[in-house]
């Protein structure tokens, strides 16, 4: 990967609306160099997929909450349960299984603090294996993104 593709890969992941000749003059390259670049770049999977960014408010989820759950088992039936929940509940913007306090990391996205009840609800009465969840809503957020450092 040159200077060439880090370019063209930060100014995707900036905008990937972008027409290849907005492309080429934003990393100073052909429109046709653009196209093939980036159709290598998305073969050699530095590219996954491309999305649109929603804007969540205007879709009526003004709730935004980080949910951190501990699991009392570890493994079997209960937790293929538990994954196919957060699988299948939409929700569920994102979900990490990490290291420390808490065994995952749920970011959740509803309308009301009604639905997270429920949703809470939904989780607790599936599950049956939690030993501590804890919800935090987001008040504002400082910074949001989707943007990894490309040096």
């Amino acid at each position: 990967m040159d200077v060439y593709d880090k370019r063209i890969l930060a100014s995707v992941q900036e905008r990937a609306d972008l027409t290849h000749a907005e492309l080429a003059e934003r990393v100073h390259l052909s429109p046709s160099q653009c196209a093939r670049r980036l159709e290598r770049l998305r073969a050699a999977g530095y590219i996954e997929r491309t999305v649109a960014i929603l804007n969540r408010e205007r879709l009526g989820l003004d709730v935004l909450a980080h949910v951190l759950i501990s699991l009392q088992v570890h493994e079997g039936v209960r937790n293929d349960a538990f994954r196919h929940f957060i699988d299948e509940a939409p929700e569920v913007l994102e979900c990490y299984m990490q290291s420390g306090d808490a065994d995952l990391l749920m970011k959740v996205a509803v309308p009301t603090l009604e639905a997270l009840a429920a949703f809470i609800d939904r989780l607790i009465g599936l599950s049956g294996g939690l030993a501590t969840l804890r919800s935090y809503i987001v008040l504002r957020s400082l910074k949001t993104g989707n943007r990894y450092p490309i040096s």
